[in-house]
């Protein structure tokens, strides 16, 4: 700022420094890549004149670590007369590096942002950075493909959603945080302090990575447990770097019994109804060899509780031999569970009935993140630049601008006042904007403004978004992935060697083939030939159907189509699907297949599918883990009640050998009957030598 300019009313506290890092790097790209003195920078620079010597290396020291930080490298290096260093930006360290998409690739990555657009905490840090990648032309994202796909929202809550946007500014920033964490396997609640490294999406619900400082290690931390305010815990601009050995990829698709450092190794044996189920989805997490009746896994494991769960759910198909004291802990577990069925546990009188879930959907994208102040601002000046013609000045639609940069009118407004007061050290204003009447935004071209008028680099936020957006679709694009392959190695080699801090993981990770067949039918509007299990039963089916649209939930995927043996629609879920070949025939689109219910609402909730319903007892041990997830009636020991639709006999047992004994059926009769007999059979097979 000149001496006699202070700041205009309504500006945030975070303007100044704002104004003089936009006016720095101003100053740097308009002296094309030569170097400048720190004098020079002092003298030029916004708000820099008005500091003491002292402030104004305090502040020159801050400016250039922040711009380090988002991927823009001021070099340093010594006068060669007199004392003192130089700095200089070279025009490879500011402008977005010649990352060479083809029509294909730039199309392939618009897919992404058609598809999870609105229904994805990160929406406006990918549409930005597919904005620079598009040189500032949104025509290119809006004229891509749209493809048979829809992502449903993030399962989170809202306290999550809040979270979110503060821990991601942490991680950025590299602030130990403080929150009060609800440890569910306690029940109890923590204050925490974490050094977060990372953010992982694991079925729809988003995590945090990194060191506590109460465990003094690595622990994972679910963002919808946490129960108050994310806060700094100090004042400092830094607190912490993240260890050179940190990588979230190595947490990707981790089964729940992997979650920690290995305690054991667990033998199972598999039968061949079974063995096709574990080597299409779990493969990656243990080895498989031939068995005469299946197969025979061997998996390593930190916690036993959901490896035994894991096990029992899969019924007389699974058979746990080593190690023994894992394989006395399940025959404990179903001791206790035909303990409950003789004794069952009898609520108080006038417990009544537990309130049933509602089919409404909780959008928790209130709280969405956005990117770091200087991006936004960088990318907006790129964007307004680029759009005066040859006698620089244009006339912009509000609306059309807000769109395309996923912004609102105030903070438009907001950011263009900034813009109005970046100068090139007396070379020249950066553009002139104004908004008029009629929502009509006046834009002329200043001086110098043509150093903004290509992309910025990508920041570390943005590439890490579109990573992330990449492995959220799976390859299933358009032209079948490909070109999204491609795309996406070529961000990482942008990315440099620093490992992403974001992440997503499948409880259930796909079987990619399958994945692909599916895709490649929909695409080719072709009918297939699958063949269906139902899950927790031993039945199998065969099917002709015809696929319309895939449809990702809760990180599984599935899709939606006519069955022509219904002769309606049907959702099949691609985890539960043995295979799929596609028929050499073309099916004609059928009017009565309304996507647009799936795109909205996803698969129908289990009460639309279920004709039966059953009342089951949770013990207080998991009575947590129930609440966190459906509506439930506490009973004064802890324990609760709460209703379970289900459509299947057999799909109800094998749920409830989950538990262990820690959930059993009050009603009907017939769910604690069969509950009975498959723990007769369990027994008898574990007590055989």
């Amino acid at each position: 700022m000149t001496p006699d300019r202070v700041r205009e009313a309504g500006f945030a506290k975070d303007a100044d420094k704002l104004i003089r890092r936009l006016s720095l790097v101003a100053l740097l790209l308009a002296r094309g890549g030569q170097p400048v003195s720190a004098d020079q920078i002092r003298e030029c620079v916004e708000g820099y004149p008005l500091m003491t010597d002292d402030a104004f290396k305090r502040r020159f020291y801050e400016d250039r670590a922040e711009l380090a930080r988002l991927g823009i490298a001021i070099s340093t290096e010594p006068a060669v007369e007199g004392d003192g260093d130089l700095y200089r930006l070279p025009a490879d360290a500011y402008y977005l590096p010649p990352i060479e998409l083809d029509a294909e690739e730039l199309a392939a990555l618009a897919a992404c942002l058609h598809v999870l657009e609105d229904h994805f905490s990160y929406s406006q840090p990918l549409r930005l950075a597919l904005l620079s990648l598009a040189q500032g032309r949104p025509e290119v994202l809006t004229e891509a493909a749209a493809p048979a796909l829809t992502v449903l929202p993030e399962a989170g809550h809202a306290a999550g959603a809040a979270a979110l946007a503060q821990l991601q500014n942490a991680i950025a920033d590299r602030k130990t945080v403080r929150f009060n964490y609800y440890t569910v396997s306690r029940d109890e609640m923590l204050a925490r302090t974490v050094d977060p490294y990372g953010l992982q999406l694991v079925a729809g619900e988003w995590y945090l990575i990194g060191r506590c400082h109460l465990r003094e290690s690595l622990r994972t931390f679910r963002l919808s447990r946490i129960r108050s305010r994310v806060t700094h815990a100090t004042r400092a601009p830094h607190d912490f770097e993240i260890p050179a050995d940190f990588d979230l990829r190595t947490f990707r698709d981790r089964p729940p019994w992997q979650l920690a450092t290995s305690r054991g190794r667990a033998t199972i044996r598999i039968s061949a109804a079974l063995a096709w189920w574990v080597q299409a989805h779990w493969s990656h997490c243990g080895t498989i060899t031939a068995d005469d009746d299946g197969i025979i896994y061997v998996t390593d494991y930190a916690e036993a509780r959901p490896l035994l769960s894991w096990v029992l759910g899969m019924g007389e198909a699974a058979h746990l031999d080593e190690p023994q004291e894992l394989r006395d802990s399940l025959v404990g577990q179903l001791e206790l569970l035909l303990r409950a069925l003789d004794e069952p546990p009898k609520p108080a009188a006038g417990a009544g009935s537990p309130p049933t879930a509602t089919a409404a959907r909780e959008n928790p994208l209130t709280r969405s993140i956005t990117v770091d102040r200087f991006t936004r601002l960088t990318t907006l000046a790129t964007y307004l630049l680029r759009r005066c013609p040859g006698d620089d000045e244009t006339i912009l639609h509000v609306p059309t601008v807000c769109a395309d940069l996923s912004t609102t009118a105030d903070d438009l407004r907001a950011d263009i006042r900034l813009l109005n007061l970046v100068n090139f050290g007396a070379d020249g204003a950066l553009l002139y904007a104004e908004i008029e009447a009629h929502d009509e935004l006046h834009v002329s071209r200043d001086l110098a403004g043509a150093a903004f008028a290509r992309p910025p680099r990508l920041s570390p936020l943005q590439a890490d978004t579109l990573l992330l957006a990449g492995e959220l679709l799976d390859g299933q694009t358009p032209d079948g992935g490909a070109a999204l392959t491609r795309a996406l190695t070529k961000i990482r080699t942008v990315r440099g060697a620093a490992p992403s801090t974001l992440a997503s993981s499948d409880l259930l990770p796909p079987d990619e083939r399958l994945l692909n067949t599916i895709s490649a039918a929909i695409r080719q509007r072709q009918p297939l030939r699958i063949e269906y299990w139902a899950e927790g039963t031993a039945r199998q089916s065969e099917r002709v159907v015809e696929p319309y649209l895939l449809l990702r939930n809760r990180g599984e995927w599935y899709y939606v189509c006519w069955c022509r043996r219904a002769q309606d629609t049907r959702v099949f879920r691609v985890a539960t699907t043995k295979a799929a070949t596609a028929l050499d025939e073309v099916f004609a689109p059928r009017p009565e297949v309304e996507l647009e219910l799936y795109r909205r609402d996803g698969i129908p909730t289990s009460q639309s599918y279920a004709p039966q319903s059953a009342l089951l007892w949770y013990s207080a041990t998991i009575r947590p883990w129930i609440a966190e997830r459906q509506p439930v009636q506490e009973l004064d020991d802890g324990s609760c009640l709460a209703t379970q639709p289900f459509v299947d006999q057999d799909w109800l047992t094998h749920y409830l050998l989950r538990f262990g004994g820690h959930a059993v059926p009050q009603e009907p009769r017939e769910a604690r009957d069969a509950l009975r007999r498959a723990l007769a059979g369990l027994l008898r097979s574990y007590q055989t030598p």
